[in-house]
């Protein structure tokens, strides 16, 4: 069961941060674009966070699940102090991703907007909390 719930904890840290790092490249590709093509674009590449959405509830899911099987107190004491940094960092995760998700919910409403100029700002502190949550599990589960 262990290897099952890494497997798909695996699965979704590379749906999250693929999506991450996919955005940073369409970000950098689409830099000379002007507002009135980047818009429309953007529009369409928003479907991508379907993915990273996916991708956190699968290491949400998983993740549980090998807390629950692994036993909270073993598994607190197995990856110290940077286990729980990983924690408030996912704390952090989820609280963003959130509030990307409402952004892009009212920009698609919206058909674009001024909304749209927010996403280039958040997005990274996002791409760089789930690269530190790598960055956390590494340390604690070397």
């Amino acid at each position: 069961m262990r290897e099952a719930l890494l497997f798909i904890h695996f699965i979704g840290l590379a749906l999250g941060l693929g999506t991450g790092f996919s955005y940073m490249a369409l970000g950098i590709a689409t830099k000379n674009m002007t507002p009135a093509e980047k818009a429309p674009f953007f529009l369409r590449a928003f479907v991508l966070s379907k993915n990273g959405n996916i991708g956190l509830a699968l290491l949400l899911l998983s993740g549980l699940g090998l807390f629950f099987l692994e036993g909270p107190a073993n598994l607190m004491a197995a990856g110290g102090v940077y286990f729980k940094i990983k924690l408030v960092l996912f704390g952090i995760l989820v609280c963003l991703i959130g509030y990307l998700s409402m952004l892009l919910a009212k920009i698609k409403r919206a058909g674009g907007g001024p909304l749209m100029a927010k996403i280039p700002k958040i997005s990274p502190f996002s791409l760089m909390t789930t690269i530190l949550i790598v960055l956390m599990a590494v340390l604690a589960f070397r």
